[in-house]
């Protein structure tokens, strides 16, 4: 239970973060911001699998919806899928190999775009965009754009993993 309230207390402090930033990391004119709550939601499910996985992402999703005062149940959904998703890496024996190499980056990639294609595809249906101008503008960058802000927690587990 213990470990349970860490993972929460991590992607609170994520969701915080990351309310804190999207006004000062943004790139291109479509504003494109980091998604450092799913880096977490990925932590998580790599190392808890995929029910764990699905669930955080549900209540960051949740939580998001809440504070941002978006369509509720947009974030729910695309970040507990991302959660899914990453928690098909989960593997006793490989938490470690995949938390401290670049295979972690590649995963948050991978959910990264499961998760703004949901995110995206939703929010923008009914409008003028096509499926195409919707990958380019948004699914892409933001979904590269995230795996290139996961290199930090990325350092951060190899020098932990150095110390032991």
């Amino acid at each position: 239970m213990l470990e349970y309230l860490k993972y929460a207390g991590i992607l609170f402090g994520l969701i915080i973060l990351q309310l804190g930033i999207n006004w000062l990391l943004p790139v291109t004119s479509y504003k494109i911001t980091p998604d450092v709550t799913l880096i977490g939601i990925v932590y998580v499910s790599i190392n808890r699998g995929k029910i764990i996985g699905s669930v955080s992402g549900f209540f960051s999703g949740l939580v998001l919806d809440l504070i941002s005062f978006s369509f509720l149940g947009l974030s729910t959904l695309s970040k507990a899928s991302a959660g899914f998703f990453a928690g098909f890496f989960f593997r006793e024996s490989k938490i470690n190999k995949y938390l401290s190499t670049y295979i972690f980056v590649l995963i948050v990639l991978f959910a990264s775009l499961v998760n703004n294609f949901f995110y995206y595809v939703l929010y923008y249906q009914g409008s003028s965009l096509q499926i195409i101008d919707i990958v380019l503008r948004y699914i892409l960058p933001t979904s590269i754009y995230t795996s290139f802000i996961s290199v930090i927690p990325l350092m951060f587990f190899r020098k932990r993993l150095f110390k032991r």
